[in-house]
């Protein structure tokens, strides 16, 4: 089975990282998500956390969980525009 592709690709700089990482499908956003750092999961992360894993299970839209994502990763500052 696919993985779950993004609609749009998105690029992050992950927390304390100089490297820039390509998010193109649920399962790397979800890997990003495994790694957040502790000290930064308020709401934001665990809206996304849920939307994502519920997508991957094919319990919620995967633009739904895009959008969480993108709305954390954008709070955080760690988008790459």
């Amino acid at each position: 089975m696919a993985e779950p592709m993004l609609s749009t690709p998105m690029r992050i700089r992950p927390h304390g990282s100089d490297t820039i990482r390509d998010i193109t499908t649920l399962k790397d956003a979800s890997e990003i998500l495994i790694d957040w750092p502790q000290a930064e999961r308020g709401p934001f992360y665990q809206a996304a956390r849920e939307q994502v894993e519920a997508a991957l299970e094919n319990k919620a839209g995967a633009a739904q969980a895009q959008e969480a994502f993108v709305a954390l990763c954008n709070q955080a500052g760690v988008l790459v525009r």
